[in-house]
């Protein structure tokens, strides 16, 4: 009968009843001193920060590829031990884990973080692991500062101190094989010489033809970010991520960072994907058929077996201010690769623009000595 009644408990009648083992599962406590576990990407364990022990994670499963019908999603599924907060400043929406408690928010710093009512959204049925630790996240980004040569002395110096947050953000990954029909019409450039005497003279023609065929097209992992935060420059930037590594979703792997629901829709990350198809099958008929110039290629993609994954990747997301302007920057969780901007400083960009001026001067001069 107790069995039956749990759910209807509160969490101080499952401990009179010796039953709030449940409690401890979910909030993944350590056994030995009752503290919170985090996930720790060095050891790929869940670890305890206060006694330093070690517990394994779940057996990893593949990530299965769920069919694409265009349906769009309109219920809220929940995701098991998680809630919705917002971020007033920015806009993000941030998913924590219910025992943990956001202050800040990952993405802008602001204090101002909210709990939101539940909202429509899919699962995530992935996870790709953090495989780098804060601290090493922490030197690719002053590795990256210090090589922004016009960056302010004082931001640099002070970078060390700046905090990073692990933040797992949203991602589609698209699955496909296209088969497209093509037509073209190319031109390639030739010369003739025309006139005489003293208007003899070489021009440049172009003979134009056409070109039609099919093409066959197998789109693995194609990942479309769908963050509020990041843009897909910016993750290419990044180096994108291997998400063949990514693993079944599992609760586990959130704890001690924060995730992202996603703002950019799976049927709008779709149409997101296919012009990136589009854009790669233009390039394969023009890399098929050499030419000089183009007139126009029209291309006519039928997709088949169309699949898709919704997978967190993993970010390390900071950002400081200088001058009263904030500056923000990511790190890539796999990679260690970084994106971002940098303030400037007037001065250095000022003697760097004067040392440009003598150097010219001085290369004109030595030519003037030289040969005049």
């Amino acid at each position: 009968m107790q069995e039956n009644n749990i759910e209807h408990l509160t969490d101080e009648e499952k401990t009179d009843r010796g039953l709030a083992k449940s409690v401890q599962i979910n909030t993944f406590a350590c056994e030995n001193c009752g503290s919170t576990l985090s996930f720790d990407p060095a050891s790929r364990r869940l670890k305890c920060a206060s006694c330093g022990a070690e517990f394994p994670m779940p057996e990893p499963k593949a990530v299965m590829p769920i069919v694409y019908t265009g349906l769009s999603e309109q219920e809220y599924e929940s995701w098991g031990g998680v809630k919705s907060v917002r971020c007033e400043n920015c806009g993000a929406t941030v998913t924590l884990k219910e025992f943990e408690t956001a202050n800040v928010c990952p993405f802008c710093s602001s204090p101002v973080v909210t709990d939101i009512d539940q909202i429509p959204g899919l699962k995530p049925n992935g996870v790709l692991p953090f495989a780098v630790s804060e601290k090493e996240a922490h030197a690719s980004f002053i590795k990256w500062l210090k090589k922004r040569i016009f960056a302010p002395h004082k931001v640099k110096k002070n970078a060390k101190h700046t905090p990073m947050k692990g933040v797992y953000v949203p991602t589609w990954v698209f699955g496909t094989n296209v088969f497209c029909t093509y037509e073209a019409r190319f031109g390639k450039h030739y010369t003739v010489t025309v006139g005489s005497g003293k208007n003899r003279r070489t021009v440049t023609r172009t003979r134009w033809f056409h070109v039609s065929g099919t093409l066959s097209y197998d789109v693995k992992d194609l990942t479309i970010e769908a963050s509020k935060m990041i843009t897909q420059s910016q993750l290419e930037k990044i180096g994108g991520f291997d998400m063949p590594a990514a693993v079944g979703y599992e609760e586990e792997y959130l704890s001690g960072f924060a995730s992202e629901r996603y703002s950019t829709g799976l049927n709008d990350s779709w149409e997101i994907a296919q012009g990136k198809i589009c854009n790669a099958l233009r390039n394969m008929v023009r890399a098929r058929h050499p030419h000089d110039v183009e007139d126009y290629i029209s291309i006519a993609p039928v997709y088949n077996g169309t699949t898709y994954k919704y997978v967190l990747a993993p970010l390390w997301v900071s950002g400081y201010k200088y001058r009263k302007r904030d500056y923000g920057f990511v790190v890539n969780g796999r990679n260690g690769k970084v994106a971002g901007k940098s303030p400037v400083s007037v001065i250095r960009a000022f003697l760097a623009g004067l040392l440009a001026l003598a150097a010219a001067a001085g290369i004109g001069y030595l030519i003037y000595v030289l040969f005049v």
